[in-house]
């Protein structure tokens, strides 16, 4: 799911780490790019602010001094000089020490400022963070990925594999981190390289498939609400913002088609000119699987608790298109997504998974990813503080009259090419807390409906396909030396490119008929 832990080593990386500063065909990659960036950002981020809280804007006090807040904000989001998780703790506190915080007491000021970490959306994510774990603890995930490959029609060949690796990274990420799902299947990727490569050295074939699995996952999360942060935040300001609150499976609607056929463009463009090999790919993967052994009890589990999650997160949305008002309201109030994932997740801490052993012991659940949670968190919180000072107005009204979009297309089509470019460069949580709350602003401003450029905007946060620096996914691909960096670049900019055609025209044709309100 989205929340993105550190990518992890693992026995495949490149010799020169991805943690050493390195240039690869004249590019500067890894923490070379990164360490330039923090560097400028350290003395940008707080230049800016003395600037902006300085500068003579037509703003009210309140949005005035909060708008230098932001500049801070975001500048240590894009350049990271700390950690963004800190960086969303340090925002609303920054709001607060300035008086940038609207309320009538003092109570009021700090509630707001401080409003985000307790939304219920973090609820949703917890659970479902708890829920991966326990399938990465168990190897549920591993077992779902060697069966699928097992089949024939995922191993007659070696574009087959790459193709079925590549669905079981875009089905996993569905419900799992995107990076977990990438560092899950790239060991077993090179297990099957190197049956095929028989001693040769990695070629076309090998770039092909470490582009797919990171590619794959990243287009995965788009499929379900939990798949990725951005997901969460896009719902949660689309919510607050423009009072329209996404369900389970009407996101779903929107997510796997759009997904679907992103993962045949991949599948067509990345198997293209793959050769052909006499090893029976079939035979290693089934291999794999007797390695497996039976099923255990703690896979037993965690399987039956995620479809239990599953199955309640899909009846929400389907009372719902049935028309069934009274089990829509009982569901709202009494098991909303939240409270589904919560007591789901629970069972893993109760059920034995071995003698003296829960399912999911709190050791291993204290390592999902508190960082995301905490970004989730702040910039709910500061896009609260935008929408009451009138600072996201504001912005919403200047970016129209500078940019000119003043059609539903012209502004869907500009916030989701201002998404993927930015998902390049930054964190694509920290995109989707930035740009999502300004898309609803000027989209308000202009007499739109703001849904549509909002759900194309988040969509488009997530993509990120040119460089290792893009996501931790890319990353992990990039550090097991199969992937040349001009090989990810080129390949990036085309998957940028479509992506970009199919947000825009999937969600200007999906919304007519699917339906929003």
């Amino acid at each position: 799911m989205g929340g993105e832990r550190p990518p992890p080593a693992h026995p495949h990386a490149r010799k020169n780490s991805m943690s050493e500063p390195t240039t690869d065909e004249g590019v500067l990659t890894g923490a070379s790019f990164d360490a330039w960036r923090a560097r400028i950002a350290v003395v940008l981020g707080p230049l800016l602010f003395v600037i902006l809280w300085f500068a003579p804007l037509p703003l009210e006090p309140l949005a005035h001094r909060l708008a230098a807040v932001m500049a801070l904000v975001v500048t240590f989001w894009i350049g990271e000089p700390v950690p963004v998780a800190v960086t969303a703790l340090l925002g609303p506190t920054l709001a607060l020490l300035v008086g940038a915080v609207p309320g009538k007491e003092a109570r009021d000021a700090v509630a707001l400022a401080y409003k985000g970490f307790g939304d219920p959306i973090l609820m949703l994510f917890i659970g479902g963070f708890f829920i991966a774990e326990a399938m990465t603890v168990h190897g549920l995930d591993r077992r779902i990925a060697m069966r699928i490959l097992s089949l024939r029609a995922f191993s007659a060949s070696p574009a087959r594999m790459v193709v079925g690796l590549g669905l079981c990274s875009w089905l996993l990420s569905m419900w799992m981190s995107n990076t977990a799902t990438t560092a899950l299947l790239i060991p077993i990727a090179a297990g099957m390289l190197s049956v095929c490569r028989e001693g040769r050295p990695p070629g076309k074939l090998d770039a092909s498939m470490m582009l797919m699995l990171p590619f794959a996952a990243t287009v995965g999360g788009l499929g379900t609400p939990v798949g990725t942060a951005p997901n969460m935040i896009g719902i949660s300001q689309m919510a607050s913002g423009a009072g329209y609150k996404f369900g389970f499976v009407s996101w779903m609607k929107y997510g796997i088609p759009i997904g679907a056929v992103m993962m045949i463009a991949l599948s067509v463009i990345l198997t293209r000119g793959i050769g052909t090999t006499g090893v029976d790919l079939k035979s290693h993967a089934e291999e794999e699987r007797r390695k497996l052994g039976g099923w255990k009890r703690g896979e037993v589990i965690t399987l039956f608790v995620f479809v239990l999650a599953v199955s309640l997160w899909m009846a929400t949305g389907l009372v719902q298109a049935m028309g069934l008002a009274g089990a829509k309201a009982w569901f709202e109030r009494r098991l909303p997504e939240g409270a589904i994932a919560l007591v789901a997740s629970s069972l893993l801490f109760v059920l034995p998974a071995a003698k003296g052993r829960a399912t999911l012991t709190w050791k291993e659940a204290v390592r999902i990813d508190w960082g995301t949670l905490l970004l989730l968190g702040g910039g709910l919180s500061l896009g609260e503080m935008m929408l009451k000072t009138g600072l996201s107005d504001a912005i919403g009204k200047g970016a129209v009259h500078h940019l000119g979009a003043t059609t539903p297309l012209a502004l869907m089509a500009a916030s989701t090419g201002l998404a993927i470019l930015l998902s390049e460069i930054t964190s694509n949580t920290a995109t989707a807390t930035m740009l999502v709350p300004v898309i609803i602003s000027i989209a308000k401003t202009n007499g739109i409906d703001p849904i549509p450029p909002a759900l194309a905007a988040t969509f488009g946060c997530s993509f990120g396909f040119m460089l290792p620096v893009s996501t931790p996914p890319n990353a992990l691909a990039y550090g097991t030396g199969m992937v040349p960096i001009a090989t990810m670049a080129k390949r990036g900019v085309i998957f940028d490119i479509i992506g970009f055609a199919l947000i825009v025209g999937g969600v200007s044709a999906l919304v007519p008929v699917l339906g929003l309100r």
